[in-house]
């Protein structure tokens, strides 16, 4: 758990950050490798205006599959980016306290679905607070948290002894291999991001060369697992950035980014990516557990408690359709999947991989 744990002396290059999720997501780029992390991971991350181009930083982090790094923590003379040591509960905002007077008024008014209503978004509000103040917690006591942080307050005392310098004067730049596919190369600018609420996605518009151009991508924000176990890091394209892009037939189908050399493929929607699978997974989640235990408790409000019997025949048979329905979608849609043409996707997959080293992030 702590073999993937990087500790090394770096040279600051410059830094980005991109709006994402209810946070912001960081990029620091140095003349090892590229880091990322999130805002809120730390209390105050202003050190990385007083940073200049060459300034020493110290910095712990993991390696992520495409060959960037996730940041845990930044130590400077011009300041740290502190690893956190107390738990920050997450309480409702306070507009919400209007809500038991407002339950306190249906029930005296005898608006027994306006009250419902009320305590069950009452409750589920409360139930979010309990569930994030454990995830920081759980996030907080990781055996490989108590290992950064006493690495973190070691090298405060000033031992040096388990980082590692870089003898590299720049980072090594990505250089295209040669391939038959319609490469185009250019600078991003102007870049925007929309989420679709509806369809939970994310859609990233920039100028490439004077031509507006757009992909999406499913929004999965990094809110349920702690970072320590990132694997990815989130599709990061600053104003800037040298990109070349696969393009053909009006679409973006592969992405690379040279500023920090991180890649995307972006295949058809019949291609099953990491993305899709884990939006899978976490629908099945949600329709196995959450579903069939919010259905049981609508059935105890609502029937009286001498029914007891037909309140759990219904439970049984939701939770067993929310169990078959899900795996019954997912073996149709895997099936379709590899029924259809794939070639052209692992043609960009396979030249991503010769560019850059490393399997890309599949939107």
């Amino acid at each position: 758990m702590k073999d993937n744990c990087q500790f090394i002396t770096n040279k600051f290059y410059r830094y980005d950050y991109i709006s994402y999720g209810h946070t912001d997501c960081y990029r620091i780029i140095t003349n090892e490798g590229v880091y990322f992390f999130y805002k809120n991971q730390f209390i105050d991350v202003s050190v990385l205006d007083k940073l200049n181009e060459g300034d020493v930083i110290h910095i712990a982090s993991h390696a992520l599959n495409d060959g960037t790094f996730w940041l845990h923590w930044l130590v400077s003379w011009k300041g740290d980016l502190a690893i956190r040591n107390k738990l920050h509960c997450a309480f409702p905002h306070p507009s919400t306290l209007i809500l038991p007077f407002l339950i306190l008024i249906g029930f005296w008014l005898d608006l027994q679905f306006i009250t419902l209503f009320l305590a069950t978004g009452l409750f589920l509000i409360l139930i979010w607070c309990i569930c994030s103040t454990l995830f920081r917690l759980i996030n907080l006591v990781l055996p490989k948290q108590f290992f950064l942080r006493q690495r973190y307050h070691k090298l405060k005392k000033g031992d040096l002894s388990f980082m590692k310098t870089s003898f590299l004067e720049h980072r090594k730049t990505v250089n295209c291999s040669s391939t038959d596919l319609p490469v185009y190369e250019g600078i991003a600018t102007n870049i925007d991001r929309q989420l679709i609420y509806r369809s939970e996605r994310r859609k990233i518009l920039f100028d490439f060369s004077g031509v507006r151009l757009f992909f999406d991508e499913l929004a999965l924000d990094n809110d349920h697992i702690p970072v320590v176990y990132s694997f990815c890091h989130p599709t990061f394209i600053a104003s800037g950035d040298k990109l070349s892009l696969i393009f053909e037939n009006n679409k973006i189908h592969g992405i690379i980014n040279h500023t920090d050399g991180s890649s995307y493929l972006i295949p058809h929607c019949i291609w099953i990516s990491k993305q899709k699978a884990k939006t899978l997974l976490r629908n099945w989640y949600f329709y196995t557990i959450f579903a069939p235990i919010a259905f049981l408790l609508l059935q105890i409000i609502i029937y009286p408690i001498k029914e007891f019997d037909f309140i759990m025949n219904g439970f049984l048979w939701i939770i067993s359709g929310a169990q078959i329905i899900p795996l019954l979608l997912l073996l149709f849609y895997t099936l379709f999947s590899y029924l259809n043409d794939r070639s052209y996707a692992k043609r960009v997959l396979k030249w991503l991989y010769q560019t850059t080293g490393h399997w890309p992030k599949e939107l």
